[in-house]
């Protein structure tokens, strides 16, 4: 060990009388003291000017696009400079007969030189950490856990490179080269778990030799035992193979003998990986506060009743639109990052990808269907299997694994599924779908993935939609349609996606015993006799009701409204003249206070936009509950600029022609201006059972048409979970929520600030500048 430490202290030295050394240490503190002083710049303009309170502030300071992730990429450069000489010097200036001839043996020779890049990277740690100390110091509620982690995910990252430098350096007597080798590994590294992803063993030796992600995990605050072994484990193999090199030069070993011995470290080194990796050995420990790394308890309690093996198949077709999302061999690597958390919880989940080609037709999507289509007539003359190789030909997949559409209908029935689509299996036969999504993060988030898996466990609510005489249909793509909000599969917020059963009924044959919820939505005529028997004795029962009315339909639903729950739709459509661009007859329901306690998807929203919508009030008493959902306002406090002009709500019961004039409020004809409830929650209990009913009196608010609205597609969307969260009894969509973290203020002033700036910025800088200056001078004057 002395003479490890001895080598360690020597290389130190020549490290240190190099300006390259003093160099790389400045410019880290100046790269990472220019993000970290500018974010408490922005800390301190908003305690001066604005109220100081701000979410995560630990996560964005050193997390997210924070100081780790800076310095985590500033390594992938450090490092090679700092170990491009190591070895490569000893050969270069023949000095290394010098330590062949002293009593020191190869493995205390590279030990010593590694110790010496340890020390290093802890110094580069070291002053790291005076951030963290200062952050800790006046960031309320800091998340000191989650960033030592990180701190020490790059630590482990530095050795780790540092030992790659080292192996590097051995093989060459040019530093520059070294330098340049060093880059291709680590880049080599970083690539690997692309490779050989279509044979099950080699992808998992292959994706645990790669070492994207590995430090990101300690970064986000979590310890994973995989990552853990992976950094000492890689860190091991690159020093045993430098010191094989130095014996084979050293001894004269021949080539046949060291090349059994670079493979048997290399094979002993995976096999350790790949034990390490396997999901029934991994042990996980998250150290940030509300454990962000980790699956919610409703999730885990979901996946805990999933008893028996798992499996989740991904099916990509290569002739999709959606295939550069998927395609091989990234999407492999990023489908395990995909299940992480989850196989955490259920190990033996078993994770596949299968490329195929096929037709696509509108079963599939309507806009899948319509690319499919273009991409077939602008080269007519190919087949299907020509238009296979040549894209296999631009994305690197081999066609051999690409199976043909007679191959992938014997496996699995994909029909309605053939653009790309997950298929969870269980152990049973029981299965669900999983989908990409036409969004900006394409990709499924925890609540799609519970709810694909809750479908394994239970019976999930199932909604009848009552079709036929007018009424809004879940198959109508029109922009009155509902197939939007129900059926659209790559719409994140559809209903198909967030865990229900979506089906269409009618009201003249008794409504199963299955429907949970009936959803009625614009009905245009009086029920007949036979519909309101049906009805009746489904609200008997308990059934819960979504009722969607519209203007000047209030002849069709206020008997029924009237005899079941003491309300009606009011007369006309309601009218505010709100802002210059928006519609008269548009308006924005505000979000009652009350409402928020019926669903936590009412606490996300303020307002929903309404186009023609009527008005609900009560006209007897019964026994149900009655809570407003949305009211109109009329004192608009959004709007900045007010106009010196009445902001009121009326019912216009006379012409709508907007366009042609405007509209005026006109009390003779019967019009009523005052504060409107255009949605309502009713409740009343039925022995050990709550029933629930919502009515809303506008059925466009959540039409195709209004869901494709900026103004409507976010907000709307999400009071129409909220209305079905409530009507399912808090069922799903499943509830991710997880407490906020309390990192929310930054106790920092203009003193403190210019302390911090001048410190960072100016005296750290200058204090490793003069240390340098210092130790140049002694040397030379030695």
């Amino acid at each position: 060990m002395k003479k490890i430490l001895k080598i360690a202290r020597k290389e130190l030295q020549l490290f240190f009388y190099s300006p390259v050394a003093w160099v790389l240490l400045m410019l880290l503190v100046i790269q990472t003291a220019l993000m970290f002083t500018g974010k408490y710049e922005n800390y301190l303009k908003d305690n001066e000017y604005g109220d100081g309170v701000h979410v995560m502030i630990s996560t964005l300071l050193f997390i997210l696009g924070g100081l780790w992730n800076l310095v985590s990429g500033y390594l992938y450069y450090y490092i090679p400079l700092l170990t491009m000489g190591l070895v490569s010097r000893e050969f270069s200036s023949g000095s290394i007969k010098l330590l062949y001839s002293s009593p020191l043996t190869n493995t205390q020779i590279i030990l010593g030189k590694f110790a010496s890049m340890v020390i290093y990277a802890g110094v580069m740690c070291l002053i790291l950490l005076l951030y963290v100390i200062v952050a800790g110091c006046t960031v309320q509620d800091f998340e000191w856990g989650a960033v030592l982690t990180g701190l020490l995910g790059l630590f482990l990252l530095t050795c780790t490179y540092a030992s790659i430098g080292i192996f590097i350096s051995s093989l060459t007597s040019y530093q520059f080269v070294a330098a340049i080798g060093t880059f291709l590994s680590l880049m080599f590294l970083s690539y690997v778990g692309t490779w050989w992803q279509e044979y099950d063993i080699i992808c998992d030796i292959t994706y645990w030799l790669s070492i994207n992600g590995r430090a990101s995990t300690f970064i986000w605050g979590m310890i994973c035992s995989e990552d853990l072994f992976y950094f000492p484990l890689v860190t091991a193999l690159f020093l045993a193979l430098t010191i094989i090199r130095l014996d084979t030069v050293r001894q004269k070993i021949p080539f046949s003998v060291t090349l059994s011995r670079n493979l048997g470290v290399i094979l002993v080194v995976c096999l350790l990986g790949y034990i390490s990796s396997r999901p029934q050995l991994m042990v996980y420990y998250d150290a940030s506060s509300t454990k962000w790394n980790t699956l919610t308890k409703q999730s885990q309690e979901i996946v805990s009743k999933l008893d028996g093996k798992l499996t989740i198949t991904a099916y990509a077709n290569v002739l999709s639109g959606k295939y550069s999302s998927v395609s091989y061999p990234y999407f492999t690597q990023q489908n395990r990052e995909l299940f992480k958390q989850y196989e955490r919880f259920k190990p033996e989940t078993r994770l596949k990808v299968v490329y195929y080609y096929d037709t696509i037709t509108v079963e599939d999507g309507q806009n899948f269907a319509e690319e499919f289509a273009k991409m077939c007539a602008k080269k007519p003359n190919l087949t299907l299997w020509d238009r296979v190789k040549e894209k296999c030909e631009r994305s690197a997949l081999d066609s051999v694994i690409v199976k043909k559409p007679e191959e992938i209908r014997e496996i699995v029935d994909l029909t309605g599924e053939r653009t790309f689509a997950w298929r969870i299996e269980r152990e049973d036969g029981n299965s669900a779908w999983l989908r990409i999504f036409n969004d900006m993060d394409i990709y499924p988030t925890e609540a799609e993935i519970s709810a694909a898996l809750k479908r394994l466990t239970m019976d999930l609510p199932k909604i009848g939609f009552v079709k036929g005489d007018g009424l809004r249909s879940i198959s109508d793509f029109s922009p009155r349609g509902y197939s939007q909000l129900a059926k659209n599969k790559n719409f994140r917020l559809s209903l198909l996606n967030q865990g229900f059963d979506a089906v269409e009924i009618d009201l003249h044959t008794r409504i199963a015993e299955d429907i949970d919820i009936i959803t009625l939505a614009d009905v245009r005529n009086p029920l007949s006799l036979q519909e309101q028997q049906v009805l009746d004795e489904f609200v008997n029962r308990g059934g819960n009701l979504f009722i969607l009315g519209e203007p000047r339909r209030q002849k069709a639903m206020n008997p029924f409204l009237r005899k079941w729950f003491g309300v009606e739709f009011t007369e006309g459509t309601l009218i505010q003249y709100r802002q210059p661009e928006l519609a008269p007859d548009v308006l924005r329901g505000v979000v009652v206070p009350e409402a928020r306690d019926l669903s936590y998807y009412f606490a996300r929203l303020s307002y929903v936009m309404l186009p023609t919508t009527t008005g609900i009030e009560q006209v007897e008493e019964k026994d149900f509950h009655i809570v407003p959902l949305l009211k109109t306002d009329t004192l608009v406090n959004e709007i900045e600029k007010k106009e010196k002009r009445s902001y009121r709500v009326w019912n216009e019961l006379e012409d709508l022609d907007y366009m042609r004039k405007e509209l005026k409020y006109n009390p003779v004809s019967g019009e009523i201006a005052k504060e409107y409830f255009p949605a309502l929650a009713l409740t009343r209990k039925l022995g050990e059972k709550e029933q629930r009913i919502i009515i809303v009196g506008d059925a466009d608010c959540v039409s195709n048409g209004e869901l494709e609205q900026v103004r409507s597609s976010q907000v709307n969307m999400t009071m129409l979970l909220g209305c079905f969260h409530y009507l399912s009894n808090n069922e799903m969509p499943v509830d991710i929520r997880r407490p906020r973290t309390t990192d929310t203020v930054v106790h920092i002033n203009r003193t403190g600030y210019d302390i911090l700036y001048g410190g960072f910025m100016i005296a750290l800088p200058l204090l490793l500048l003069g240390t340098g200056v210092i130790i140049w001078i002694r040397r030379k004057g030695r």
